[in-house]
């Protein structure tokens, strides 16, 4: 461990970091369940209200590779509260979006805090656990950005009637934000996180590169996150118009979540070795079917589907993380250049996905070739598993024969 953590002070910091993470799902889903509300108040049309949802993933894309240096240099702690710092002010200026314009703004920001959170986490894991522990830290704080998403469906609806405004709505998720960012300063402090010697200054972006798995899986990034972002800015907008109420919609998308949730914790311990190449082939030929049946109108099938996909969308980046851990030219000292090299090209179709779909949206009537552009995808996705997974094998032997 770089610092002298004791049990209860590195779980409490693991609690802490959770709550901090929760606050980037919780922001981060905010708009999916009020998106046609927010839509017809603003006077947005599909394409730009897709655009708007893509607008954090656009800023992140440059700021995440800097975002690990800054870390390095100033330290979790105050790394961390500069993330939640941005993604509360991110809230709350969406609260005050008079157009278009504002609303990408608003939204920007986000990406400004989001990649100090996401590559802060694993940051603090390395620093505060031993290696046996690591396994645990990792899985208990992957659960909370998927469980403040779902948090911000459940509560999205109800805020809105009780306040009569969706402004509001942006308000009180900001507010929250703002109490796990202080909730972080207090227990970081107790536990005495300070910041850590910075890296050396070689940038060893080029030499991953390199390595071919890792150029596969830098493929398999991009369209794991177009894929994960279009369904969820705008799942719930897809049911709606397939019938489902507002809050049903709502509800339904967040009983995915929560079954991605138990996915991501059963899922990757099983899909080790030459497996993980099928598991994650399968898992995408699951998200290329699976999203036609929600064009129909039996409902029966779009819990079904809606459920499955969000197991599936929800197993896309850890699949594909694992993926690049076994990576030839990934070790120990290199995989926080890798995680950042990962998040930059995974952002960029974070930015692209949700304004595609609202593009293809406004073409038809209903969400066709919306349906089309993410099975074509998936699909084009499997030929990148098979790729990186045929590097991973090869390691695999030349492990075993050294």
């Amino acid at each position: 461990m770089t610092f002298a953590a004791t049990a209860t002070s590195r779980w409490s910091l693991l609690a802490s970091l959770w709550s901090v993470y929760a606050s980037f799902g919780l922001v981060a889903g905010s708009l999916a369940p009020l998106l046609e509300r927010v839509r017809l108040d603003l006077g947005m049309s599909r394409a730009a209200i897709g655009a708007a949802l893509g607008a954090w993933p656009f800023v992140y894309l440059f700021v995440a590779i800097r975002a690990g240096r800054i870390l390095d240099r100033v330290g979790v702690r105050w790394g961390l509260v500069v993330g939640v710092a941005a993604i509360a002010a991110s809230a709350v200026a969406r609260s005050l979006a008079q157009g278009p314009v504002t609303l990408w703004l608003a939204v920007a920001v986000f990406g400004i805090g989001g990649p100090f959170v996401s590559i802060g986490a694993p940051k603090l894991v390395a620093e505060a656990f031993d290696e046996a522990e690591r396994g645990r830290a990792v899985g208990i704080y992957s659960t909370a950005a998927p469980l403040g998403t779902a948090l911000a469906l459940v509560l999205a609806g109800p805020l809105n009637e009780a306040t009569d405004s969706w402004r509001w709505v942006m308000v009180v998720f900001g507010g929250l934000s703002i109490a796990a960012g202080a909730g972080w300063l207090v227990v970081s402090r107790a536990a005495g996180l300070g910041p850590t010697s910075a890296g050396g200054s070689a940038d060893p972006s080029l030499d991953l590169l390199a390595d071919r798995t890792v150029r596969w899986v830098m493929v398999l990034a991009v369209g794991s996150f177009f894929v994960a972002h279009s369904l969820g800015g705008w799942m719930p907008e897809m049911l709606r118009t397939s019938g489902w109420s507002e809050t049903g919609a709502a509800w339904l998308v967040a009983a995915g979540v929560l079954c991605g949730l138990v996915g991501s914790v059963v899922v990757p311990p099983l899909a080790h070795g030459r497996r993980r190449g099928p598991v994650l082939v399968l898992v995408l030929l699951v998200i290329a079917l699976a999203v036609w049946p929600l064009l129909g109108e039996v409902r029966v099938a779009h819990v079904a589907v809606t459920l499955l996909l969000g197991v599936a969308r929800v197993l896309l980046v850890p699949l594909s993380m694992l993926l690049l851990m076994s990576a030839p030219a990934v070790d120990a000292k290199r995989m926080g250049a890798a995680g950042g090299l990962f998040f930059t090209a995974g952002e960029i179709g974070g930015v692209s996905g949700p304004w595609i779909t609202g593009v293809t949206r406004d073409l038809a009537d209903d969400f066709r070739w919306s349906c089309l552009t993410l099975s074509i995808v998936a699909v084009g996705l499997t030929i990148a598993a098979r790729q990186a997974t045929r590097s991973e094998s090869a390691r695999a032997e030349i492990d075993a024969a050294t």
